[in-house]
C-alpha cells in the first residue's frame, strides 16, 4: 500500500516515466480482465486506452482508498459494463426507430452469455460447498420456490432455523459474488 501511495503521487504530481511504467506492468492482467466482459479484442484494447487516458487526464481529482490495482481493475470492470450498457442502448433506440417497440429487448452478445454463464456456475459452486442443512434449505427455498413454513415442515425445524440458514446461504453468496455484484 505504501508504494502505491507514493506511485499516485509521482503520478499525480505529472510523473510521465511512472505513469508509462505502470501501464506496462499492469496492461496484460487488465487486458485480460477485460476480456471476461468484451469479446472483441480491438474494443478492449480501446477501452483500457480510455481508462488509462482518463485516469491520466484526471489523475489530481482522482481519490485511490484502496489499492492501486483494485482502483484499476474496478475502473476496467465498470468501463466494460458502460460500454455494455452503450451498446444495449444503442440496440433498443435502433429497434424504435424502426418501429419495432418491442415491449422487451433481449439482446445476448457472447460477451453477456459467458458472464452469465460464469456468474451462474460460481453459484452453483457455492451453492454445494453449503454446510448440509444450509444447502438443503436453501435449494428448497430458492431452487423449489418452497415458502419458509413449507420448509420447516418437510425438515421438521422452526421457521426461525430456515430464516437463519437462508439468511446464511445468501451472505456467503453475496461474499463470494461480491466482484460481480453492482456497487
Amino acid at each position: 500500500m505504501k508504494s502505491d501511495e507514493i506511485l499516485i503521487t509521482q503520478i499525480w504530481s505529472g510523473d510521465i516515466s511512472v505513469f508509462n511504467k505502470l501501464f506496462h506492468s499492469i496492461y496484460i492482467q487488465l487486458y485480460i480482465h477485460c476480456r471476461k466482459y468484451i469479446n472483441d479484442p480491438e474494443t478492449a484494447k480501446d477501452l483500457l486506452q480510455n481508462i488509462f487516458l482518463r485516469f491520466w487526464e484526471k489523475r489530481e481529482d482522482i481519490d485511490i482508498h484502496t489499492s492501486l490495482n483494485a482502483y484499476l481493475h474496478k475502473s476496467v470492470k465498470n468501463e466494460c459494463l458502460n460500454h455494455l450498457r452503450t451498446i444495449k442502448t444503442f440496440y433498443i433506440a435502433e429497434k424504435e426507430q424502426a418501429g419495432l417497440n418491442e415491449k422487451f429487448v433481449d439482446e445476448t452478445t457472447p460477451d453477456s452469455e459467458l458472464a452469465v454463464q460464469e456468474i451462474e456456475q460460481i453459484i452453483e459452486n457455492v451453492i454445494e460447498q453449503l454446510p448440509g442443512q444450509c444447502k438443503s434449505i436453501f435449494k428448497l427455498s430458492r431452487i423449489n420456490g418452497l415458502k419458509n413454513k413449507e420448509i420447516a415442515d418437510r425438515l421438521d425445524i422452526s421457521v426461525r432455523t430456515v430464516e437463519t440458514q437462508i439468511y446464511r446461504a445468501l451472505k456467503i453468496l453475496k461474499i463470494q459474488l461480491k466482484d460481480y455484484l453492482a456497487s
